[in-house]
């Protein structure tokens, strides 16, 4: 069994993190990670508009977004590149399928958010430890979350019944999970002309029931790692 980690940054002009601080925490994962295989999709070349999201929205004429309590934080463009970590894992798996990319295919495809290393808890070794046990995940998606499923989703306020910065998708999967996620993201988009968290629409398409999910109880902090089955 294989595992591959995909991570990647596109750095949001104004974000209240500078895209400085994240190139440190993005590298120092890197780093950290040099013995295992990964894809980094980055950096420093792509930017806001090209995203999979802010794509789609260029001929949706005026939409709003939600901002929550952070509107600093909370633009648009931030929502655009939360939702690109799908688009990335799905043209991945694509390119390899279409023999695109060398070296093997994995098994199992693990997110791991950039900046991952600013969350409380979260270390090099922490990180290593849980992809050392990633391949023995079963038939489902994994992914840590905060919330109950039966949680109300919020349109105004993220919902954390998926922590957002980690997930653990088997191969056979990875196409109908993220293709899920981002039909998701713009159906309620047109629905609602509002543009929300990327875990909103994973919590929304999960209701589906279209790809088996394995949820386990985490927080913001090393828990998302640690607490994996």
């Amino acid at each position: 069994m294989a595992v591959k980690v995909v991570t990647g940054f596109i750095p949001i002009p104004n974000h209240p993190r500078a895209a400085e601080e994240y190139k440190v925490l993005g590298e120092k994962l890197l780093s950290e990670l040099k013995d295992y295989d990964v894809c980094a999709f980055d950096t420093g070349n792509q930017t806001v508009s090209d995203t999979w999201l802010a794509a789609n929205l260029q001929n949706m004429g005026n939409v709003t977004h939600s901002v929550s309590d952070n509107p600093d934080k909370n633009t648009i463009a931030y929502h655009c590149v939360q939702h690109q970590k799908f688009d990335w894992l799905r043209t991945l798996v694509v390119a390899e399928d279409m023999g695109h990319v060398e070296g093997p295919k994995a098994d199992n495809y693990v997110w791991i958010d950039y900046g991952v290393l600013h969350v409380p808890g979260v270390t090099g070794a922490v990180v290593r430890k849980y992809l050392d046990r990633a391949d023995s995940v079963g038939g489902a998606v994994t992914i840590p979350g905060c919330w109950p499923r039966n949680h109300d989703i919020p349109h105004d306020h993220p919902c954390w019944r998926f922590c957002g910065g980690l997930f653990n998708c088997p191969r056979p999967l990875v196409r109908s999970f993220t293709q899920g996620v981002l039909g998701m993201a713009m159906r309620q988009i047109v629905t609602t002309r509002n543009v929300e968290w990327e875990v909103n629409s994973m919590a929304r398409f999960e209701k589906t029931e279209m790809v088996p999910i394995a949820w386990y109880e985490a927080d913001h902090n090393e828990t998302m790692f640690t607490r994996a089955p």
